[in-house]
């Protein structure tokens, strides 16, 4: 599958690490779909670099599981999949809840001024109907609880872990806006269980919204697993 039409970004000299970010919102907005063969020569007139860095980048990539080799036939997007989903998300429920409780043990007013102002600004964008904007807040406020745990060993797996969690999380923001009603309440109570330095709670706040969340992707995986199998060619009744 190639481009559409790309717009080109011109970014000279760039080296194969300064091209991982750009090509990874690509991925994870899906405007580089699951299944999509990564066509190097459109790569590298879509962002006027030359083939090295797209090959260093593309490296990067597939080391955080967003893209892969297929033997004799370049490198794919990696599918999504809900086996790859449940590996995740069985991962993120407790990794998440350790991160909301370091973080509640050592806030700052500040902080917690910080994380309330995005939980609105999603409530903003959710009310209109934004859900780019409120996915956009989402992560935000996921990346200022990740930088505040206190636990850089936990930091480092978690950003691995989200990078490949972004994906299934953009989706379900594009299919179901339920999801964004849960983020709002649930982190409303989880930026109250920082602020008042409750670990415990906010741990618990968040375990319950990975799980709850882990569901909703899910029921938006399998209908779309499912709505791909009836409409592929040569299924039907005989």
């Amino acid at each position: 599958m190639e481009l559409d039409a790309p717009t080109v970004i011109r970014m000279p000299d760039i080296l194969g690490r300064e091209l991982v970010h750009p090509l990874e919102r690509e991925i994870i907005r899906m405007r580089f779909p699951p299944g999509m063969r990564l066509v190097e020569e459109e790569i590298c007139r879509r962002f006027g670099v030359s083939r090295s860095p797209v090959r260093e980048a593309l490296q990067v990539l597939a080391s955080r599981g967003l893209v892969e080799r297929r033997p004799r036939r370049g490198m794919f997007v990696m599918e999504m999949t809900v086996e790859r989903l449940d590996e995740i998300y069985a991962c993120r429920g407790p990794l998440e809840g350790l991160a909301s409780e370091g973080v509640a043990r050592k806030a700052t007013p500040e902080l917690a001024a910080s994380l309330q102002a995005l939980v609105d600004e999603m409530a903003d964008a959710g009310r209109e109907g934004r859900k780019e904007a409120a996915f956009d807040a989402n992560v935000a406020l996921t990346d200022l609880l990740h930088a505040h745990c206190g636990n850089a060993t936990l930091q480092t797996i978690l950003k691995d872990l989200d990078t490949q969690a972004l994906r299934y999380r953009y989706y379900c923001y594009r299919e179901n806006r339920d999801i964004i009603d849960l983020g709002i309440e649930a982190n409303r109570r989880l930026v109250a269980a920082i602020a008042a330095g409750d670990g415990a709670r906010a741990r618990a706040v968040t375990e319950g919204l990975i799980a709850r969340s882990w569901t909703l992707i899910r029921d938006v995986l399998v209908a779309r697993t499912a709505a791909d199998a009836a409409s592929a060619p040569g299924e039907g009744v005989a």
